[in-house]
């Protein structure tokens, strides 16, 4: 019943998803031979579930109309307000619609204020509507889509609080408790072991360290800092026995114990994992009070019937997907599991068990897998689940009666520990094999493969494994040797990054690497994770690309927009050499990225024209600076080549100054002009066009930046040439994909 739920939400909603499952639901159906009762049940939860889909994601629009300038609004905040830095951001409602709302402190003293601002209060405001950003990269996590599949089509941009009077129920009284949990956390615990406690007890992990998520990632233990079944299932068996030790008789203990789960569903965000654990152990206990006794297999398949049905978009939740998917194979592997001679036996199999069930969800949504998952979790699964969750409880439980901050003691060292452990183990080469985000055919191809080698487990044979590794191994192959090529300008806001990545693993360069100009921040105004544009959208793009190798790092010249992402690039990628304009060197970003890649003994060259580089093999050419003497924009490194049957010129900042230079030195032709200085008037004047006389021009700047790029007079000077024009700031990434002689330019948001 399950699998037709779920065939009949993906035939609605992601039609080659839904018609794989429903070919396994066939197969599951005529080759067990089952009676026609359950077929027909079958394949009328199919039709139920498509219809019930498809008009979900039918209905997928707001009410709300839209605004062109601020109102009031009345909103009623339902969950635990975010406060991180000087920016405030809630879920809230308007006349019974979702939406976020998003709010700027003015001053310290006001975000003291709006520390106390809880779950159930409805407040007048004063805002305007405006809609989520969707993804403006290939593979980059969809904002716009993540809030709709919650029902959420606007974020409020609020001006100004005029009020707020306390209207809360039962659920928001259970958020505050939550909230009152999470604070008595942040003032009775020590810093360092806040995000860590918040996430085992409460679910809430917007504390943790950037560095300590990254590690724990790394090393493919992040898991643990999910609440999952093992702590639902500890903490139930903790009460049950404390009840039972008061007592209670076994049938009050019981109730007592699904009353509490349901609100602890609440008391934890209600996120996947809890959700399941609790509904699993919910139904595992009523089952037990009727004559048919309900399996574990029985009570999983039940909540994930129930899930979709109620909300079909959860299938797109990532921890909705490894959360089921990780527990069904546990489950369906439980008889190889138990029959394990050994407790650590035990522990090595339902490891291999879980890192595999998880791979391909993993390597499709984080674009790398760890190497040494494996015997990490063998390590940190025992230490989270004997050590570290019990002694979470009972501090926390302790210091809710008592202040006694000796009891911290032995707690902050083991987290600080496993903290210091965990960076410094990830840090070590190979710690992650970054796979790339796998097509559709790969991704069919990892699951059978996986299912065969969970069917080999159970028989004693391993042939399916040595099948899983080859293909492994034939995906990074594909990888590096792919027979097209792609130019990319990557959409990294107000600057420019553009990938060149050669057929056959002929080359692969990256021209600048985008980056944000920092203002002078108070310190109550800055993030706990700052934003960072190599970070979270240069590295990102390019690992889902499965690039972890640049021959080439150009950084055209040293303006922050185009440099800014290059410390983020030489952390996680194998750069071969940095080239930088001559002089560049002298500016503080500039000198301090050149020393960074000396440490890590990467080759550094000033260049300029007529300097050769490996890059003249590919057809890349140097043709600006031509002298020595560093200006700014006009000494830009300037790249002339013949890629894809297709002659292009990239830029950088140059301006009408450098432009006179090149057509004076210069006769080339032009088929793609990467508009200078983002499409500033300074940049892209007459003369430069009728000497050039480009087909295509691609404008690198952010949507709404406040340099007021591209100016409108270079754009309509593009438009009377009748060139077709790109711009990242409408269209978002802008890539050209080339097969031999012939290619063809697609954009993100077209």
């Amino acid at each position: 019943m399950a699998l037709s739920v779920l065939s009949g939400t993906l035939l609605a909603l992601q039609f080659f998803w839904g018609a794989a499952v429903f070919v396994l639901l066939l197969l599951s159906l005529f080759l067990r031979k089952m009676p026609r009762p359950i077929l027909i049940v079958s394949f009328l939860l199919v039709i139920v579930s498509f219809f019930h889909s498809f008009l979900q994601e039918k209905n997928q629009k707001s009410d709300l109309p839209p605004q062109s300038e601020p109102s009031t609004h009345q909103v009623f905040i339902e969950d635990i307000p975010t406060i991180d830095g000087s920016t405030f951001v809630s879920l809230a409602k308007i006349e019974n619609e979702k939406i976020l709302i998003r709010y700027y402190f003015a001053t310290e003293e006001e975000k003291r204020q709006f520390a106390e601002v809880n779950p159930g209060l409805v407040c007048n405001v004063k805002g305007q509507l405006a809609e989520p950003q969707p993804a403006k990269n290939p593979n980059s996590f969809n904002y716009k889509d993540y809030l709709s599949h919650q029902g959420i089509y606007w974020i409020l941009e609020v001006q100004e609080f005029e009020g707020c009077v306390d209207r809360s129920n039962w659920k928001q009284g259970l958020t505050k408790l939550r909230f009152q949990g999470l604070r008595r956390i942040e003032r009775e615990f020590p810093p360092s072991t806040v995000g860590i406690t918040q996430a085992l007890l409460f679910g809430e992990t917007g504390m943790i360290r950037e560095n300590t998520m990254k590690a724990f990632k790394e090393l493919g233990v992040v898991h643990l800092l999910a609440i999952s079944g093992l702590h639902v299932g500890l903490l139930f068996a903790i009460l049950h026995y404390f009840l039972l030790r008061i007592g209670l008789t076994r049938e009050a203990a019981s109730w007592t114990g699904i009353l509490f789960l349901l609100c602890y569903i609440v008391l934890t965000g209600g996120s996947p994992s809890v959700v399941r654990a609790s509904f699993m152990l919910i139904i595992l206990i009523i089952g037990k009070q009727t004559p048919r006794n309900i399996g574990v297999i029985d009570s999983l398949a039940t909540v994930f019937l129930i899930i979709v049905l109620y909300e079909p978009f959860s299938v797109f939740n990532v921890g909705f997907q490894l959360s089921f998917a990780v527990s069904f194979s546990l489950v369906l592997s439980s008889r190889t599991i138990l029959q394990s001679s050994s407790s650590f036996k035990q522990m090595v199999t339902v490891t291999i068990v879980a890192q595999l069930s998880s791979f391909p969800f993993v390597i499709y949504h984080f674009y790398e897998f760890s190497l040494i998952g494996f015997l990490t979790n063998l390590l940190y699964v025992p230490l989270f689940s004997i050590i570290i969750l019990p002694m979470a409880i009972i501090t926390y439980l302790f210091i809710s009666v008592v202040s006694a901050g000796w009891v911290m003691i032995p707690y902050q060292i083991l987290l600080e520990g496993i903290q210091w452990l965990s960076s410094a183990v990830a840090s070590l080469p190979f710690s992650t094999l970054v796979m790339g985000r796998p097509n559709v055919v790969l991704l069919l191809g990892y699951l059978i493969l996986i299912y065969f080698v969970f069917v080999g487990m159970e028989k004693g044979k391993y042939l399916s494994v040595v099948l899983l590794f080859l293909f492994t191994f034939l995906h990074l192959v594909l990888n590096n040797y792919h027979p097209y090529g792609e130019i990319v300008f990557i959409d990294v806001g107000q600057g420019d990054a553009t990938l060149i990545d050669l057929p056959y693993n002929h080359g692969t360069y990256l021209i600048d690497a985008g980056g944000e100009v920092l203002f002078p921040k108070e310190q109550w105004e800055e993030k706990k994770n700052r934003f960072s544009v190599g970070e979270d959208i240069l590295v990102p793009f390019l690992k889902s690309k499965g690039i972890t190798s640049i021959d080439a790092l150009i950084l055209t010249h040293g303006d922050l927009d185009h440099i800014g992402g290059a410390e983020a690039v030489l952390n996680e990628m194998k750069v071969g050499e940095l080239l930088i304009s001559p002089g560049s060197g002298e500016k503080v970003e500039v000198d301090r990225i050149v020393k960074m890649a000396q440490e890590k003994r990467i080759s550094v060259k000033e260049v300029m024209y007529p300097d050769s580089w490996r890059g003249e093999r590919d057809g890349l050419h140097i043709v600006s600076p031509l002298d020595e003497d560093y200006e700014g924009n006009n000494d830009s490194i300037v790249l002339y080549g013949e890629i894809g049957s297709k002659k292009w010129l990239f830029t950088g900042d140059l301006e009408k100054e450098g432009e006179r230079a090149f057509v004076t030195t210069f006769d080339l032709p032009v088929d793609v002009l990467k508009v200078g200085h983002h499409g500033s008037n300074t940049s892209t004047s007459e003369a430069f066009l009728d000497e050039t006389e480009p087909n295509v021009a691609v404008i690198s700047a952010g949507e709404t930046n406040r340099f007021g790029h591209p100016h409108p007079e270079v754009v309509e000077r593009l438009k009377k040439r009748g060139l077709t024009i790109y711009s990242t700031a409408v269209n978002g990434a802008i890539t050209y994909r080339f097969w031999d002689k012939k290619g063809t330019f697609s954009a993100h948001l077209p």
